[in-house]
């Protein structure tokens, strides 16, 4: 049996909520209570217990900066937390961006996170496929925003502006870069002696020993003075080839006019190049180039054998094939499986051609949502015919408990005798309200199990409208937020959304492909008898 260290974290916006009792904090803390409660005795595989309550006492949801949210991260990294419930999603953030850090946080310590409003649990792996297909838009909102802020930092470099912050020998006013007499003689210093001493290491040391140090300022937002360190290597090969120092802005290896002064003549700085090539060690092995990027890696399943599907290339006269092969034809021969290879390209362009097309097939991914809510369906059916038999025991109770209340009013004698059927009822009531909140976690919990057909087709819709402008690293993160697997056998292809099996059939497109529909791996993958055997 597993721990389960929950943190409860509730929030209110205003300092009046926080102190109104059975405010709002009390109110969330409550809930958060009784799912505790309801999880105790429901889940028999996990010890469920609190760690610890985080109340957010008049803070916004806007910004992470909020003193219990910074408790709650520390206490994550330090492993005294391993599941996070709120009870809304907005408690916690009100930014899906921040959300975004959040969940990367919570993966990285193996930390679940429940939010009952939206049924997103992620010890579930349908509450975790589903919380992510909400979170892989913002991923790619961020990386919009970072594309949109690489184009005006291209842009500000185009027309000679600085993007960078502070540097040694300037002083940056209105985003303009403006020398700075002592710090430019600092500069010329270590050019000129660079070519008399012709040695990073040895100029390190000198300046360090004459008491220069690197730039001292004040940062922007909390007026932290920084800087002011000695120099070391880096630094100092940092600032030799700088063409900065030239009065030139670099921008992804292009060099542009800038609007500032130069401090250094190009005499001086072509000296400075030639010697610092003489000089500098030639790396050696130089990083291979990726030979191709396995899109569907992690995901391919051999249709005969139910093993995965690695990924592979073989060399032949002209280029490198890459392609996928099943492991346990790789590991243990044909004897094992007959499953062999199959060209990664063509068969990546066939998944990504079905993925779109399904984006278009909105009755397909309705009959896929059916089928697997169909056992969900009838047991919450169940739970809430349960629920409303329970809701109309409570009837003649309160009917009752608004009678005796009406008589001990009225000065009906033998109120003992009164009080004590009063009781009674309290406590019917008490076990019949605590009944029928279980029952509405038990259906919360099937509800975090139920696929919405609105959000796969709005996320399926999205990923078509992506997909050719993405990179193939960027559709290898992508894809399997929403796709469990994808069986291949020669005659089909399978694609499982969160396990739901898509049979894609007759196969069409711009591929090779045999009459049953199967891609043609004979085409150009080396024979038996041939000596060109794959490598990996």
């Amino acid at each position: 049996m597993s721990n389960k260290l929950c943190a409860l974290y509730a929030r209110v916006s205003t300092e009046r909520q926080s102190i109104v009792r059975d405010g709002s904090l009390d109110t969330q803390l409550s809930r958060l209570n009784a799912f505790i409660d309801f999880k105790k005795t429901s889940d028999k595989k996990n010890n469920w217990r609190i760690a610890d309550k985080y109340r957010e006492e008049g803070k916004s949801g806007k910004s992470m900066d909020r003193p219990k949210l910074q408790h709650l991260i520390s206490d994550i990294r330090n492993g005294l937390i391993n599941a996070v419930i709120v009870t809304k999603l907005d408690r916690i953030t009100r930014s899906l961006m921040d959300f975004y850090k959040l969940n990367e946080i919570f993966e990285r310590n193996n930390t679940e996170f429940i939010s009952l409003e939206e049924n997103f649990d992620t010890s579930t792996p349908m509450g975790k496929a589903m919380l992510k297909m909400s979170l892989v838009w913002a991923e790619l909102e961020r990386e919009q925003t970072s594309k949109r802020t690489k184009e005006k930092m291209e842009w500000r470099a185009e027309q000679g502006l600085w993007n960078g912050g502070q540097v040694l020998g300037y002083d940056l006013k209105d985003s303009q870069l403006m020398p700075n007499k002592q710090e430019a003689k600092l500069i010329k210093l270590m050019f000129e002696k660079y070519l008399t001493l012709g040695s990073l290491k040895a100029l390190a040391d000198y300046l360090n020993a004459h008491g220069y140090r690197t730039k001292q300022y004040k940062s922007k937002r909390k007026g932290t003075v920084r800087g002011g360190q000695k120099f070391f290597v880096t630094n100092v090969k940092q600032k030799l080839t700088n063409p900065l120092y030239i009065g030139q802005i670099t921008h992804k290896d292009q060099a542009f006019k800038g609007k500032h002064k130069a401090i250094i003549d190009m005499n001086l700085w072509n000296k400075i190049q030639k010697s610092l090539d003489l000089n500098m060690p030639k790396k050696r092995n130089a990083k291979k180039k990726t030979i191709h990027t396995y899109v569907l890696q992690g995901l391919m399943k051999c249709g005969w054998c139910d093993s995965y599907m690695a990924p592979k290339y073989s060399t032949g006269r002209s280029r490198i094939h890459p392609y996928y092969q099943c492991t346990r034809n790789s590991r243990f021969g044909k004897s094992d499986c007959q499953m062999k290879y199959v060209p990664a390209e063509e068969l990546e362009k066939l998944v990504l051609e079905q993925l779109k097309n399904l984006s278009h097939d909105k009755k397909l991914v309705r009959d896929i949502v059916t089928k697997a809510n169909r056992n969900t369906d009838k047991l919450l059916k169940k739970l809430n015919s349960e629920k409303k038999d329970q809701e109309n025991r409570l009837k003649p109770i309160n009917e009752k408990i608004d009678n005796l209340i009406d008589a001990i009013s009225s000065g009906v004698k033998k109120t003992s005798s009164i009080n004590k059927k009063m009781l009674e009822l309290e406590q019917n009531k008490e076990e019949i309200e605590k009944d029928v909140q279980n029952i509405n976690f038990e259906i919360d919990k099937l509800k975090a199990q139920v696929l919405n057909a609105k959000v796969m087709h709005d996320s399926l819709k999205r990923f078509s409208e992506i997909c050719d402008a993405a990179t193939p690293q960027e559709l290898k993160d992508l894809i399997p937020h929403f796709v469990e697997k994808i069986t291949w056998a020669p005659s089909e292809i399978k694609i499982a959304l969160f396990e739901q099996e898509v049979q894609r059939g007759p196969i069409t497109g711009n591929v090779t492909t045999s009459k049953s529909g199967a891609l043609q791996v004979s085409k150009w993958l080396p024979r038996e008898d041939s000596n060109l055997g794959p490598s990996g």
